[in-house]
């Protein structure tokens, strides 16, 4: 009967290991669903849409200092850095000499070789209550062609807006590898 009992718990304790092992810590999700309590209306709708199609200012005019930041690139430079999201976004896209549109991560420079035509006009942009969604047309090379063949592919930003400024962003950013160190002779 021991050996039944040792045999049962041993099994239990095996079967139950897998479970423990696959719930590793996750960081919490986020949601950006709308805030359930908005009451935007269908002129501040399309007030919010035209910051999107036609900005005024800089990047910066419009966002508010309480602003949260989901792009990962971003989340990691400002948390090494020990900045803000705000203060690690002014750091980025603030400075002299600095414009909001296109892409400005990655620290790879400037790439040599053909350049895509000029991209990321919004092409379509949405409005529901606080959160406001722009889709960007951008070119990309073609890897499975010469190198200067380029397809349209398309980005986008989504943001909640609050009083006119936005306070949260997401985009479909990932944390790229390093580029490949380049090898000597080439």
């Amino acid at each position: 009967m021991r050996h039944a009992i040792r045999t049962l718990a041993a099994l239990v304790v095996l079967t139950a290991m897998p479970a423990f092992a696959q719930q590793a810590p996750q960081a919490p999700r986020v949601r950006a669903n709308p805030d359930p309590n908005c009451t935007s209306n269908p002129a501040q709708l399309a007030e919010m849409k035209q910051i999107m199609l036609n900005p005024t200012g800089d990047a910066i005019s419009h966002t508010d200092k309480s602003y949260k930041q989901h792009n990962p690139q971003f989340v990691k430079g400002a948390r090494e850095t020990g900045m803000s999201d705000y203060d690690y976004f002014v750091s980025r896209f603030g400075g002299a000499g600095r414009q909001g549109g296109g892409r400005q991560g990655g620290g790879r420079g400037q790439a040599s070789g053909p350049q895509p035509p000029p991209g990321n006009p919004v092409e379509i942009v949405v409005a529901e209550c606080d959160i406001i969604v722009a889709i960007h047309m951008n070119y990309r090379q073609d890897p499975t062609a010469a190198p200067g063949t380029w397809y349209q592919a398309y980005t986008f930003d989504a943001y909640r807006v609050k009083d006119g400024k936005y306070v949260e962003h997401w985009d479909a950013a990932v944390i790229n590898p390093p580029a490949p160190a380049a090898t000597p002779g080439q």
